[in-house]
C-alpha cells in the first residue's frame, strides 16, 4: 500500500510540475487603441449631429413600413476630424442605407479626440429611431 501511495504521489507531482508555463506579456501601451482623454466632438454637440442627420434623412425613400424602425450607426472620427469606417445595422435595410447616406452627406468636420496631447481615432455607436404611422 505504501508503494502504491508513493507511486501515485510521484506521478501526481510529475504531472503537476510538467505543465508548461505560459508567460503573458503585457502589450505595449503604444500598440493598443488608447482611450481618449478628450473625446471627438461635433460642432454644437451630439444633439446638433442628430438634428442634422434627421433633417438629411429622406423618409419617402423608405416605403411600405409602419411602426418603429431602428438603426445603429458605428463609425470612427479620424485625426483629421472626418467620418470613416461607417457601418449601419438594423431591421430594415432601406432605413439603414438612408441613415448611412445621411451621415456620409455631412460636410462638417468634427474636432478629433486626443490622448496625451496626440490626436487619435475615436469610435461612436449612435442609435437612430423613426416612428412610422
Amino acid at each position: 500500500m505504501k508503494k502504491l501511495m508513493t507511486i501515485i504521489l510521484c506521478l501526481g507531482a510529475t504531472l503537476a510540475f510538467s505543465q508548461t508555463q505560459e508567460t503573458v506579456h503585457q502589450a505595449d501601451r503604444e500598440h493598443l487603441d488608447p482611450t481618449a482623454e478628450k473625446p471627438a466632438e461635433y460642432p454644437g454637440g451630439m444633439n446638433a449631429f442628430r438634428k442634422e442627420i434627421a433633417q438629411n434623412i429622406n423618409i419617402k425613400s423608405i416605403r411600405g413600413v409602419s411602426g418603429k424602425l431602428s438603426s445603429y450607426a458605428k463609425f470612427a472620427i479620424n485625426v483629421k476630424g472626418e467620418i470613416e469606417s461607417l457601418t449601419t445595422t438594423g431591421g430594415n435595410e432601406a432605413f439603414n442605407k438612408e441613415v448611412e447616406r445621411a451621415i456620409t452627406s455631412l460636410k462638417t468636420k468634427w474636432t478629433p479626440a486626443s490622448y496625451q496631447g496626440n490626436l487619435v481615432k475615436y469610435w461612436f455607436t449612435v442609435p437612430f429611431i423613426a416612428h412610422f404611422d
